[in-house]
Protein backbone atom coordinates (compact mmCIF):
# COMPACT_ATOMS: atom_id res chain seq x y z
CA UNK A 1 0.00 0.00 0.00
CA UNK A 2 1.29 3.38 -1.01
CA UNK A 3 2.07 5.93 1.87
CA UNK A 4 -0.76 8.56 1.52
CA UNK A 5 1.71 10.94 2.77
CA UNK A 6 3.05 11.01 0.13
CA UNK A 7 0.26 11.68 -2.38
CA UNK A 8 -0.81 15.33 -3.51
CA UNK A 9 -4.40 15.84 -2.48
CA UNK A 10 -4.81 17.83 -5.64
CA UNK A 11 -4.44 15.42 -8.14
CA UNK A 12 -3.42 11.94 -6.17
CA UNK A 13 0.14 11.83 -7.66
CA UNK A 14 2.91 10.76 -5.64
CA UNK A 15 4.59 14.00 -5.66
CA UNK A 16 6.75 12.46 -2.91
CA UNK A 17 5.16 14.67 0.01
CA UNK A 18 5.89 18.01 -1.06
CA UNK A 19 3.95 21.07 -0.01
CA UNK A 20 3.32 22.25 -3.00
CA UNK A 21 2.71 19.79 -5.84
CA UNK A 22 5.03 19.78 -8.60
CA UNK A 23 2.77 18.18 -10.56
CA UNK A 24 -0.43 20.32 -10.64
CA UNK A 25 0.20 23.41 -8.78
CA UNK A 26 -1.97 22.24 -6.12
CA UNK A 27 -1.17 24.04 -2.07
CA UNK A 28 -1.31 21.15 0.17
CA UNK A 29 -2.23 23.32 3.09
CA UNK A 30 -5.70 24.62 1.63
CA UNK A 31 -8.34 23.38 3.18
CA UNK A 32 -11.77 22.16 2.07
CA UNK A 33 -14.52 24.01 2.20
CA UNK A 34 -16.18 23.54 5.83
CA UNK A 35 -19.78 21.69 5.27
CA UNK A 36 -17.03 19.12 3.59
CA UNK A 37 -15.55 16.15 4.36
CA UNK A 38 -11.64 17.69 5.49
CA UNK A 39 -8.90 16.06 3.28
CA UNK A 40 -6.90 12.67 4.22
CA UNK A 41 -10.36 12.03 5.87
CA UNK A 42 -10.36 8.12 5.33
CA UNK A 43 -14.06 6.52 5.01
CA UNK A 44 -14.60 2.86 5.01
CA UNK A 45 -11.22 2.47 6.16
CA UNK A 46 -10.32 2.69 2.65
CA UNK A 47 -11.10 5.52 0.22
CA UNK A 48 -8.91 8.59 1.23
CA UNK A 49 -10.63 12.03 0.57
CA UNK A 50 -8.62 14.80 -1.20
CA UNK A 51 -10.13 17.85 -2.58
CA UNK A 52 -13.47 18.64 -3.38
CA UNK A 53 -14.12 18.66 -7.31
CA UNK A 54 -17.74 20.15 -7.29
CA UNK A 55 -20.21 20.71 -5.24
CA UNK A 56 -24.34 20.11 -6.52
CA UNK A 57 -27.38 20.51 -5.08
CA UNK A 58 -27.22 16.72 -4.54
CA UNK A 59 -23.65 15.58 -3.43
CA UNK A 60 -20.26 16.98 -2.90
CA UNK A 61 -17.72 15.09 -5.12
CA UNK A 62 -14.19 14.16 -4.43
CA UNK A 63 -10.88 13.18 -5.60
CA UNK A 64 -9.70 10.19 -3.46
CA UNK A 65 -7.30 7.35 -2.95
CA UNK A 66 -8.15 3.67 -2.90
CA UNK A 67 -5.89 2.31 -0.04
CA UNK A 68 -6.71 -1.50 -1.29
CA UNK A 69 -5.98 -1.25 -4.97
CA UNK A 70 -3.58 1.84 -5.07
CA UNK A 71 -6.09 3.48 -7.37
CA UNK A 72 -7.08 7.48 -8.36
CA UNK A 73 -10.97 7.57 -7.53
CA UNK A 74 -13.77 10.18 -7.49
CA UNK A 75 -15.81 9.99 -4.19
CA UNK A 76 -19.44 11.05 -4.19
CA UNK A 77 -21.07 12.35 -1.01
CA UNK A 78 -24.63 12.42 -1.08
CA UNK A 79 -25.33 15.64 0.55
CA UNK A 80 -28.58 17.88 -0.29
CA UNK A 81 -28.09 21.54 -0.15
CA UNK A 82 -31.09 22.37 2.31
CA UNK A 83 -31.86 19.29 3.42
CA UNK A 84 -28.59 18.18 5.14
CA UNK A 85 -26.10 19.36 7.81
CA UNK A 86 -22.44 18.23 9.15
CA UNK A 87 -22.11 17.55 12.12
CA UNK A 88 -18.67 18.73 14.01
CA UNK A 89 -17.67 14.76 14.24
CA UNK A 90 -18.13 14.79 9.98
CA UNK A 91 -21.23 13.02 9.52
CA UNK A 92 -24.69 13.84 8.21
CA UNK A 93 -27.96 14.79 9.86
CA UNK A 94 -31.12 15.90 8.38
CA UNK A 95 -32.64 19.48 9.24
CA UNK A 96 -35.48 19.48 10.70
CA UNK A 97 -38.80 18.80 8.43
CA UNK A 98 -36.35 17.57 5.75
CA UNK A 99 -36.52 14.12 6.49
CA UNK A 100 -39.11 12.62 3.84
CA UNK A 101 -36.85 14.62 0.76
CA UNK A 102 -33.65 13.48 2.40
CA UNK A 103 -34.54 10.11 2.47
CA UNK A 104 -36.54 9.54 -0.41
CA UNK A 105 -33.38 11.53 -2.27
CA UNK A 106 -30.90 9.10 -0.90
CA UNK A 107 -32.67 5.92 -2.10
CA UNK A 108 -32.76 6.98 -5.50
CA UNK A 109 -29.29 8.08 -5.29
CA UNK A 110 -28.28 4.53 -4.10
CA UNK A 111 -30.75 2.51 -6.87
CA UNK A 112 -29.26 5.03 -9.23
CA UNK A 113 -25.40 4.02 -8.32
CA UNK A 114 -26.56 0.47 -8.16
CA UNK A 115 -28.01 0.25 -11.43
CA UNK A 116 -24.48 2.02 -12.89
CA UNK A 117 -22.65 -0.52 -10.76
CA UNK A 118 -24.75 -3.39 -12.33
CA UNK A 119 -24.56 -2.13 -15.75
CA UNK A 120 -21.98 -2.21 -19.09
CA UNK A 121 -21.92 1.57 -20.19
CA UNK A 122 -19.20 2.32 -22.54
CA UNK A 123 -19.95 6.30 -22.02
CA UNK A 124 -20.00 6.31 -18.28
CA UNK A 125 -17.53 6.08 -15.05
CA UNK A 126 -18.40 3.05 -13.84
CA UNK A 127 -19.58 2.86 -9.93
CA UNK A 128 -17.12 0.38 -8.70
CA UNK A 129 -18.77 0.39 -4.89
CA UNK A 130 -21.47 2.26 -2.58
CA UNK A 131 -22.35 1.69 1.02
CA UNK A 132 -23.62 3.45 3.94
CA UNK A 133 -21.68 5.11 6.27
CA UNK A 134 -21.84 8.59 8.36
CA UNK A 135 -25.50 8.93 8.09
CA UNK A 136 -25.35 9.54 4.40
CA UNK A 137 -24.77 7.23 1.22
CA UNK A 138 -21.40 7.30 -0.70
CA UNK A 139 -20.78 6.08 -4.67
CA UNK A 140 -17.16 5.38 -5.58
CA UNK A 141 -16.16 6.11 -9.55
CA UNK A 142 -13.17 5.54 -11.47
CA UNK A 143 -11.76 8.95 -11.96
CA UNK A 144 -11.85 9.75 -15.58
CA UNK A 145 -9.16 12.40 -16.94
CA UNK A 146 -10.36 14.74 -19.08
CA UNK A 147 -12.49 18.39 -19.62
CA UNK A 148 -15.89 19.22 -20.05
CA UNK A 149 -17.26 19.20 -23.95
CA UNK A 150 -17.62 23.16 -23.55
CA UNK A 151 -13.85 23.74 -22.98
CA UNK A 152 -13.36 21.35 -25.50
CA UNK A 153 -15.39 23.29 -28.59
CA UNK A 154 -13.81 26.48 -26.83
CA UNK A 155 -10.20 25.23 -27.33
CA UNK A 156 -11.03 23.73 -30.76
CA UNK A 157 -12.58 26.06 -33.04
CA UNK A 158 -15.82 25.95 -31.42
CA UNK A 159 -18.17 23.23 -33.99
CA UNK A 160 -16.85 19.74 -35.05
CA UNK A 161 -17.94 18.07 -38.76
CA UNK A 162 -20.79 15.54 -38.73
CA UNK A 163 -18.55 12.76 -39.18
CA UNK A 164 -16.29 13.62 -35.91
CA UNK A 165 -19.52 13.89 -33.96
CA UNK A 166 -21.02 11.08 -35.37
CA UNK A 167 -18.13 8.73 -34.25
CA UNK A 168 -18.04 10.70 -30.93
CA UNK A 169 -22.11 10.30 -29.97
CA UNK A 170 -22.99 7.04 -30.82
CA UNK A 171 -22.05 5.43 -27.75
CA UNK A 172 -23.28 8.28 -25.38
CA UNK A 173 -26.51 7.99 -27.50
CA UNK A 174 -26.55 3.83 -26.68
CA UNK A 175 -25.27 4.80 -22.87
CA UNK A 176 -28.44 7.38 -22.44
CA UNK A 177 -30.49 4.48 -23.86
CA UNK A 178 -29.41 1.84 -21.04
CA UNK A 179 -30.10 4.00 -18.85
CA UNK A 180 -33.51 5.14 -19.56
CA UNK A 181 -34.01 0.97 -20.19
CA UNK A 182 -33.00 0.57 -16.56
CA UNK A 183 -35.54 3.54 -15.17
CA UNK A 184 -33.14 6.19 -14.73
CA UNK A 185 -33.55 9.64 -16.25
CA UNK A 186 -30.26 11.64 -16.67
CA UNK A 187 -32.38 15.13 -17.09
CA UNK A 188 -29.00 17.08 -17.31
CA UNK A 189 -27.30 15.89 -20.46
CA UNK A 190 -25.34 19.35 -21.55
CA UNK A 191 -21.68 20.24 -22.49
CA UNK A 192 -21.15 20.90 -19.12
CA UNK A 193 -22.14 17.16 -17.66
CA UNK A 194 -20.38 15.68 -20.81
CA UNK A 195 -16.54 15.35 -20.85
CA UNK A 196 -13.73 14.49 -23.36
CA UNK A 197 -11.52 12.08 -21.97
CA UNK A 198 -8.11 11.77 -22.08
CA UNK A 199 -8.43 8.61 -24.37
CA UNK A 200 -10.73 10.81 -26.60
CA UNK A 201 -13.65 9.30 -25.49
CA UNK A 202 -16.77 11.29 -24.52
CA UNK A 203 -18.19 10.50 -21.09
CA UNK A 204 -21.44 11.17 -19.43
CA UNK A 205 -20.99 12.43 -15.69
CA UNK A 206 -23.80 13.79 -13.24
CA UNK A 207 -26.12 11.26 -13.30
CA UNK A 208 -28.41 12.28 -10.09
CA UNK A 209 -31.63 12.19 -8.39
CA UNK A 210 -35.10 13.58 -9.91
CA UNK A 211 -35.27 16.46 -7.38
CA UNK A 212 -31.98 18.00 -8.46
CA UNK A 213 -33.23 18.63 -11.95
CA UNK A 214 -36.74 19.54 -11.73
CA UNK A 215 -38.22 23.18 -10.25
CA UNK A 216 -38.97 22.12 -6.73
CA UNK A 217 -38.55 23.92 -3.10
CA UNK A 218 -36.92 20.26 -1.08
CA UNK A 219 -33.52 21.16 -2.18
CA UNK A 220 -31.26 23.70 -4.59
CA UNK A 221 -31.70 22.47 -8.44
CA UNK A 222 -29.63 22.48 -11.08
CA UNK A 223 -30.94 22.79 -14.92
CA UNK A 224 -28.81 23.68 -17.63
CA UNK A 225 -30.38 26.65 -19.77
CA UNK A 226 -30.30 25.80 -23.23
CA UNK A 227 -30.29 22.39 -22.68
CA UNK A 228 -32.93 21.53 -19.65
CA UNK A 229 -36.54 20.71 -20.99
CA UNK A 230 -40.05 22.91 -20.45
CA UNK A 231 -41.04 20.06 -18.07
CA UNK A 232 -38.04 20.40 -16.04
CA UNK A 233 -39.53 23.98 -15.26
CA UNK A 234 -42.31 23.40 -12.75
CA UNK A 235 -45.20 23.36 -15.53
CA UNK A 236 -47.28 21.02 -13.25
CA UNK A 237 -49.20 19.48 -16.79
CA UNK A 238 -46.21 18.44 -18.08
CA UNK A 239 -44.02 15.24 -16.92
CA UNK A 240 -40.94 14.04 -17.76
CA UNK A 241 -39.81 10.97 -19.38
CA UNK A 242 -37.43 9.43 -21.93
CA UNK A 243 -38.08 12.47 -23.99
CA UNK A 244 -36.83 14.36 -21.16
CA UNK A 245 -32.99 12.84 -22.17
CA UNK A 246 -33.50 13.01 -25.68
CA UNK A 247 -33.85 16.80 -25.59
CA UNK A 248 -30.85 16.91 -23.78
CA UNK A 249 -28.96 14.59 -25.94
CA UNK A 250 -30.58 17.29 -28.87
CA UNK A 251 -29.57 20.27 -27.91
CA UNK A 252 -25.93 19.09 -26.69
CA UNK A 253 -25.14 17.66 -30.82
CA UNK A 254 -27.03 21.05 -31.66
CA UNK A 255 -23.90 23.33 -29.66
CA UNK A 256 -21.07 20.68 -31.06
CA UNK A 257 -22.53 21.05 -34.63
CA UNK A 258 -23.90 24.65 -34.86
CA UNK A 259 -21.71 26.25 -32.35
CA UNK A 260 -24.09 27.68 -30.55
CA UNK A 261 -26.71 27.08 -26.98
CA UNK A 262 -30.55 27.03 -28.35
CA UNK A 263 -32.68 28.92 -26.32
CA UNK A 264 -34.04 28.30 -23.08
CA UNK A 265 -37.06 26.06 -23.56
CA UNK A 266 -39.50 28.09 -21.77
CA UNK A 267 -38.78 31.12 -23.90
CA UNK A 268 -39.31 29.04 -26.76
CA UNK A 269 -42.76 28.52 -25.34
CA UNK A 270 -43.48 32.67 -26.25
CA UNK A 271 -41.47 32.98 -29.09
CA UNK A 272 -40.04 29.41 -31.01
CA UNK A 273 -37.48 30.91 -33.47
CA UNK A 274 -34.44 29.11 -34.20
CA UNK A 275 -32.57 29.50 -37.33
CA UNK A 276 -28.96 28.11 -38.37
CA UNK A 277 -26.42 29.93 -40.61
CA UNK A 278 -26.39 28.97 -43.88
CA UNK A 279 -23.52 26.98 -44.13
CA UNK A 280 -24.23 24.19 -41.50
CA UNK A 281 -27.95 24.16 -43.27
CA UNK A 282 -25.80 23.05 -46.37
CA UNK A 283 -22.89 20.89 -45.15
CA UNK A 284 -25.25 18.82 -42.37
CA UNK A 285 -26.98 15.74 -43.81
CA UNK A 286 -30.81 16.33 -44.22
CA UNK A 287 -31.71 13.28 -42.10
CA UNK A 288 -29.23 15.13 -38.96
CA UNK A 289 -31.25 18.28 -39.20
CA UNK A 290 -34.81 16.38 -39.46
CA UNK A 291 -33.66 14.38 -36.45
CA UNK A 292 -32.45 17.52 -34.61
CA UNK A 293 -35.58 19.28 -35.39
CA UNK A 294 -37.66 16.50 -33.82
CA UNK A 295 -36.05 16.23 -30.72
CA UNK A 296 -35.95 19.54 -29.98
CA UNK A 297 -39.96 20.08 -30.11
CA UNK A 298 -40.52 22.42 -26.90
CA UNK A 299 -43.75 20.41 -26.07
CA UNK A 300 -43.06 16.46 -24.87
CA UNK A 301 -46.07 15.46 -26.69
CA UNK A 302 -44.57 16.64 -30.22
CA UNK A 303 -40.91 15.55 -29.57
CA UNK A 304 -39.20 12.23 -30.28
CA UNK A 305 -40.78 9.40 -27.76
CA UNK A 306 -37.55 7.63 -26.74
CA UNK A 307 -33.28 7.55 -27.22
CA UNK A 308 -33.86 4.84 -29.99
CA UNK A 309 -36.33 6.48 -32.27
CA UNK A 310 -33.86 9.17 -31.96
CA UNK A 311 -30.50 7.11 -33.14
CA UNK A 312 -32.47 5.51 -35.58
CA UNK A 313 -33.71 9.39 -37.28
CA UNK A 314 -29.84 10.68 -36.77
CA UNK A 315 -28.13 7.46 -38.16
CA UNK A 316 -30.20 5.60 -40.27
CA UNK A 317 -32.82 8.36 -41.55
CA UNK A 318 -35.77 6.37 -40.22
CA UNK A 319 -38.31 8.85 -39.60
CA UNK A 320 -40.86 7.41 -37.14
CA UNK A 321 -44.59 7.88 -38.74
CA UNK A 322 -46.04 8.54 -34.91
CA UNK A 323 -43.76 10.87 -33.89
CA UNK A 324 -44.29 13.28 -37.23
CA UNK A 325 -48.04 12.52 -36.75
CA UNK A 326 -48.12 13.84 -33.17
CA UNK A 327 -45.61 17.02 -34.22
CA UNK A 328 -48.48 17.62 -37.09
CA UNK A 329 -51.47 17.18 -34.59
CA UNK A 330 -49.25 19.88 -32.12
CA UNK A 331 -48.25 22.16 -34.70
CA UNK A 332 -52.27 22.14 -35.96
CA UNK A 333 -53.22 22.68 -31.95
CA UNK A 334 -50.78 25.37 -31.51
CA UNK A 335 -52.64 27.55 -33.88
CA UNK A 336 -49.20 29.65 -34.16
CA UNK A 337 -47.30 28.01 -36.99
CA UNK A 338 -46.62 30.10 -40.28
CA UNK A 339 -48.37 28.85 -43.26
CA UNK A 340 -45.89 27.03 -46.27
CA UNK A 341 -45.64 29.11 -49.22
CA UNK A 342 -45.50 25.86 -51.56
CA UNK A 343 -45.21 22.29 -51.46
CA UNK A 344 -41.70 21.45 -50.68
CA UNK A 345 -40.61 24.37 -48.94
CA UNK A 346 -38.62 25.52 -45.77
CA UNK A 347 -41.44 23.27 -43.60
CA UNK A 348 -40.93 20.30 -44.95
CA UNK A 349 -37.26 18.28 -45.54
CA UNK A 350 -36.75 14.78 -46.32
CA UNK A 351 -34.24 12.10 -45.11
CA UNK A 352 -32.75 8.92 -46.26
CA UNK A 353 -34.83 5.98 -45.63
CA UNK A 354 -32.63 2.62 -44.74
CA UNK A 355 -33.59 0.02 -47.19
CA UNK A 356 -32.51 -3.63 -47.95
CA UNK A 357 -30.75 -5.59 -45.51
CA UNK A 358 -28.43 -4.72 -42.48
CA UNK A 359 -25.36 -5.08 -44.88
CA UNK A 360 -26.50 -3.13 -47.54
CA UNK A 361 -27.18 0.49 -47.73
CA UNK A 362 -28.36 2.87 -50.79
CA UNK A 363 -26.77 6.31 -50.16
CA UNK A 364 -28.26 8.90 -52.25
CA UNK A 365 -27.38 12.56 -50.51
CA UNK A 366 -30.36 14.14 -52.81
CA UNK A 367 -33.27 11.45 -52.27
CA UNK A 368 -34.79 11.79 -48.92
CA UNK A 369 -37.86 10.55 -46.93
CA UNK A 370 -40.81 12.65 -46.86
CA UNK A 371 -41.10 14.91 -42.81
CA UNK A 372 -42.36 17.53 -41.76
CA UNK A 373 -39.41 19.73 -40.82
CA UNK A 374 -40.93 21.68 -37.91
CA UNK A 375 -42.64 25.16 -38.40
CA UNK A 376 -41.00 26.14 -34.84
CA UNK A 377 -37.40 25.07 -35.71
CA UNK A 378 -35.07 25.89 -38.55
CA UNK A 379 -37.56 27.64 -40.06
CA UNK A 380 -37.02 31.12 -42.17
CA UNK A 381 -37.27 34.50 -41.06
CA UNK A 382 -39.94 36.16 -42.93
CA UNK A 383 -38.37 39.67 -41.83
CA UNK A 384 -35.44 38.76 -43.83
CA UNK A 385 -32.85 36.43 -43.83
CA UNK A 386 -29.01 37.74 -44.30
CA UNK A 387 -26.44 35.51 -45.94
CA UNK A 388 -25.15 33.87 -42.34
CA UNK A 389 -28.80 33.18 -40.92
CA UNK A 390 -31.07 31.27 -43.50
CA UNK A 391 -32.58 27.86 -43.38
CA UNK A 392 -32.44 25.71 -46.95
CA UNK A 393 -35.18 24.17 -48.69
CA UNK A 394 -34.51 20.62 -49.61
CA UNK A 395 -36.07 17.93 -52.36
CA UNK A 396 -39.20 15.65 -51.36
CA UNK A 397 -39.94 12.90 -52.77
CA UNK A 398 -43.62 11.13 -53.07
CA UNK A 399 -43.14 8.14 -51.64
CA UNK A 400 -40.66 6.88 -48.06
CA UNK A 401 -38.01 5.15 -49.85
CA UNK A 402 -38.26 6.24 -53.23
CA UNK A 403 -34.73 5.46 -55.18
CA UNK A 404 -33.58 7.57 -57.62
CA UNK A 405 -32.05 5.85 -61.17
CA UNK A 406 -28.62 5.01 -61.19
CA UNK A 407 -28.22 5.02 -57.34
CA UNK A 408 -25.45 2.38 -56.32
CA UNK A 409 -25.26 0.00 -53.70
CA UNK A 410 -22.36 -0.04 -51.69
CA UNK A 411 -20.79 -1.90 -48.95
CA UNK A 412 -21.96 -1.01 -44.97
CA UNK A 413 -19.14 1.36 -43.96
CA UNK A 414 -17.83 1.77 -40.36
CA UNK A 415 -16.07 4.85 -38.67
CA UNK A 416 -12.60 3.97 -37.30
CA UNK A 417 -12.49 5.42 -33.75
CA UNK A 418 -9.52 7.03 -32.64
CA UNK A 419 -7.05 4.07 -31.58
CA UNK A 420 -4.05 6.41 -30.60
CA UNK A 421 -3.42 6.10 -26.92
CA UNK A 422 -5.29 2.45 -26.62
CA UNK A 423 -3.21 -0.74 -25.58
CA UNK A 424 -2.84 -2.54 -28.98
CA UNK A 425 -3.18 -5.75 -26.68
CA UNK A 426 -6.74 -4.47 -25.80
CA UNK A 427 -7.32 -3.70 -28.82
CA UNK A 428 -6.94 -6.97 -30.35
CA UNK A 429 -9.26 -8.39 -27.64
CA UNK A 430 -11.97 -6.09 -28.19
CA UNK A 431 -14.74 -7.51 -30.47
CA UNK A 432 -16.11 -3.75 -31.53
CA UNK A 433 -13.11 -3.72 -33.68
CA UNK A 434 -13.29 -7.18 -35.61
CA UNK A 435 -13.96 -5.27 -38.84
CA UNK A 436 -10.73 -4.21 -39.17
CA UNK A 437 -7.59 -5.58 -39.75
CA UNK A 438 -4.49 -4.42 -37.96
CA UNK A 439 -0.26 -4.62 -38.91
CA UNK A 440 2.21 -2.90 -36.73
CA UNK A 441 4.81 -1.44 -39.55
CA UNK A 442 7.06 -0.14 -36.66
CA UNK A 443 7.20 0.99 -33.07
CA UNK A 444 8.81 4.17 -31.81
CA UNK A 445 9.92 6.06 -29.00
CA UNK A 446 7.00 8.75 -27.97
CA UNK A 447 6.77 11.24 -25.01
CA UNK A 448 2.64 11.32 -25.97
CA UNK A 449 1.85 7.62 -25.43
CA UNK A 450 2.70 5.00 -22.95
CA UNK A 451 4.73 2.03 -24.17
CA UNK A 452 2.66 -0.78 -25.78
CA UNK A 453 0.21 1.99 -26.97
CA UNK A 454 -0.49 3.42 -30.30
CA UNK A 455 0.84 6.06 -31.49
CA UNK A 456 -0.17 6.65 -35.25
CA UNK A 457 -2.39 5.13 -37.27
CA UNK A 458 -2.66 5.24 -41.28
CA UNK A 459 -6.43 5.60 -41.38
CA UNK A 460 -7.67 8.92 -39.43
CA UNK A 461 -10.38 8.68 -36.79
CA UNK A 462 -13.86 8.97 -37.67
CA UNK A 463 -12.74 7.91 -41.62
CA UNK A 464 -16.24 5.66 -42.69
CA UNK A 465 -14.32 2.35 -44.31
CA UNK A 466 -15.40 -0.81 -45.76
CA UNK A 467 -14.82 -4.44 -43.46
CA UNK A 468 -11.54 -5.43 -43.08
CA UNK A 469 -10.13 -2.49 -44.09
CA UNK A 470 -6.22 -2.67 -42.88
CA UNK A 471 -5.10 -0.29 -40.77
CA UNK A 472 -1.19 0.60 -40.23
CA UNK A 473 -0.21 1.55 -36.69
CA UNK A 474 2.99 2.28 -35.24
CA UNK A 475 3.45 0.98 -31.17
CA UNK A 476 4.76 3.20 -28.52
CA UNK A 477 8.25 2.33 -27.14
CA UNK A 478 7.29 4.99 -24.03
CA UNK A 479 9.63 8.45 -23.85
CA UNK A 480 13.28 7.86 -24.62
CA UNK A 481 14.09 9.13 -21.36
CA UNK A 482 11.77 9.63 -18.37
CA UNK A 483 11.90 11.73 -15.24
CA UNK A 484 13.05 9.01 -12.74
CA UNK A 485 10.73 9.22 -9.43
CA UNK A 486 11.41 9.93 -6.05
CA UNK A 487 11.70 6.24 -4.53
CA UNK A 488 13.36 7.20 -0.94
CA UNK A 489 10.76 6.12 1.53
CA UNK A 490 9.16 3.37 -0.37
CA UNK A 491 9.97 -0.06 0.76
CA UNK A 492 11.83 -2.35 -1.62
CA UNK A 493 8.77 -3.89 -2.80
CA UNK A 494 6.73 -0.47 -3.57
CA UNK A 495 10.36 1.11 -5.14
CA UNK A 496 10.07 -2.17 -7.65
CA UNK A 497 7.11 -1.29 -8.49
CA UNK A 498 7.27 2.17 -9.11
CA UNK A 499 10.17 1.61 -11.38
CA UNK A 500 8.32 -1.07 -13.31
CA UNK A 501 5.64 1.32 -13.65
CA UNK A 502 8.00 4.08 -15.26
CA UNK A 503 9.19 1.36 -18.05
CA UNK A 504 12.55 -0.03 -16.50
CA UNK A 505 13.93 -3.41 -17.03
CA UNK A 506 13.03 -5.44 -13.75
CA UNK A 507 16.85 -7.17 -14.31
CA UNK A 508 18.37 -3.67 -14.61
CA UNK A 509 17.25 -2.72 -10.94
CA UNK A 510 19.94 -3.90 -8.21
CA UNK A 511 19.05 -3.80 -4.21
CA UNK A 512 21.85 -2.82 -2.13
CA UNK A 513 22.00 -2.26 1.20
CA UNK A 514 22.68 1.03 3.61
CA UNK A 515 22.44 1.59 7.73
CA UNK A 516 20.78 4.42 9.20
CA UNK A 517 19.24 3.93 12.49
CA UNK A 518 17.94 7.43 12.09
CA UNK A 519 15.19 5.60 9.53
CA UNK A 520 12.60 3.73 9.69
CA UNK A 521 13.94 -0.07 9.00
CA UNK A 522 13.21 -1.33 5.25
CA UNK A 523 12.30 1.79 3.48
CA UNK A 524 15.04 2.96 0.72
CA UNK A 525 17.27 5.87 1.72
CA UNK A 526 19.24 6.69 -1.50
CA UNK A 527 19.09 6.02 -5.21
CA UNK A 528 20.91 6.25 -8.07
CA UNK A 529 20.20 7.70 -10.91
CA UNK A 530 18.53 10.30 -8.38
CA UNK A 531 14.96 11.42 -8.37
CA UNK A 532 14.36 14.28 -10.89
CA UNK A 533 16.96 13.02 -13.71
CA UNK A 534 15.89 12.33 -16.77
CA UNK A 535 17.07 9.03 -17.95
CA UNK A 536 16.11 5.96 -20.43
CA UNK A 537 14.61 3.19 -19.30
CA UNK A 538 17.32 0.60 -19.99
CA UNK A 539 19.78 2.16 -17.61
CA UNK A 540 20.42 0.37 -14.47
CA UNK A 541 19.26 1.62 -11.60
CA UNK A 542 20.51 0.86 -8.12
CA UNK A 543 17.95 0.99 -4.85
CA UNK A 544 19.70 1.50 -1.29
CA UNK A 545 17.47 -0.14 1.20
CA UNK A 546 17.77 0.64 5.33
CA UNK A 547 19.65 -2.62 7.05
CA UNK A 548 18.40 -1.16 10.19
CA UNK A 549 16.26 -3.76 12.13
CA UNK A 550 15.32 -1.50 14.73
CA UNK A 551 15.19 -2.07 18.85
CA UNK A 552 14.29 -4.38 20.22
CA UNK A 553 12.45 -4.51 23.73
CA UNK A 554 12.90 -7.62 26.52
CA UNK A 555 9.04 -7.15 27.16
CA UNK A 556 8.29 -7.91 23.03
CA UNK A 557 11.04 -9.11 21.60
CA UNK A 558 9.12 -10.22 18.70
CA UNK A 559 7.78 -6.56 17.46
CA UNK A 560 4.80 -6.46 20.41
CA UNK A 561 3.13 -9.79 19.04
CA UNK A 562 2.64 -12.61 22.02
CA UNK A 563 2.89 -16.16 20.55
Amino acid sequence: MLNTERLCIGCMNDNGGEKLCPICGYDGSAQNPADTLPARFLIKDRYFIGRVLKKTGEAVVYIGWDTATDTVINIKEYFPLGCAHRNPDKTVSIVGGKEYAFNEGLLEFAEINKSIMGAELPSVAPVTDTFEENGTVYAITVNIPGITLADFLEKNGGTLKWEQARALFLPVIDTVKRMNDLGVIHRGISDETVIVGRDGKLYITDYSIKKLRMTNEDIECQLYSGFSAVEQYGFTDMTDGNYTDVYGLCATLFRVLIGIVPPEAVSRLQNDSMTIPSHFAEELPRHVLAALANGLQVLPQNRTKDVEVFKNELVYGEINDQNTSAANAGNKAKGNAKPQKNKGGSAKYAVISSLCTALVFIIIAAILVSTVFKDEIFKNNDKGNTDNQVSVDAPVVSNIGDVEPGAEVTDKLYSVPNFKGKYYSEILENEAYEMFEFVITDKSFSNDYPKGTVCTQSVAAGSEVKRDTEIEVVISLGPSEIKIANLRGLTEDEAKLELLKQGFLYENIEVLEKYDEDKAPGIVLSQEPEYGNSVSTDVAVKIYINSYEGEETDEYPYGGIFY
